[in-house]
Formats: C-alpha cells, sequence, structure tokens
C-alpha cells in the first residue's frame, strides 16, 4: 500500500466558506429531543445539533 505524496488537511478556507455559504440566511438550532428537531426543521433552522 502506498501513501500519498501530500498530507491532508481540514478545515480548509475553501470548506469553511462552503460551510459559511450553506448556513447563510438559516439559523442553527440547539435541541434536546427529535421532536424538538422537527420542530426546529419545520421552523426553517438549517442545522440542529
Amino acid at each position: 500500500m502506498s501513501t500519498p505524496d501530500t498530507t491532508p488537511t481540514t478545515g480548509t478556507a475553501r470548506v469553511k466558506r462552503g460551510m459559511a455559504e450553506m448556513l447563510k440566511g438559516g439559523v442553527i438550532m440547539d435541541v434536546v429531543t427529535p421532536d424538538q428537531a422537527k420542530i426546529a426543521e419545520d421552523a426553517g433552522a438549517v442545522a440542529v445539533m
């Protein structure tokens, strides 16, 4: 098995900009139960945690 010549990087600027673009105009909601997640999603949350 060969290893690639480049070292992988995480959290590159491109990834961060892409994430910001996906979340633009939305809200990330902190929920506790699946029911709360459904309510947040129905209300327009772009992400729940």
